[in-house]
């Protein structure tokens, strides 16, 4: 999965991009505490240790 894919489900389940520092970009939704974190490196593939992460911060599946 790329960036652009992981973008597309976090911003149509209510996840909103609040800043970009370096080439990491951070999401957040109102009423949770997490902040997710998504490598942007054009278009490689996002490593099975981020996709873990964003599963268990946000509760969505991104397999």
């Amino acid at each position: 999965m790329t960036f652009r894919e992981a973008k597309k489900i976090l911003k149509k389940n209510g996840w909103v991009h609040v800043r970009t520092n370096g080439s990491h970009v951070q999401f957040k939704k109102a009423g949770v505490d997490f902040t997710a974190n998504v490598p942007c490196h054009g278009s490689k593939d996002l490593s099975i240790g981020v996709l873990k992460s964003l599963e268990k911060g946000t509760g969505l599946s991104f397999t």
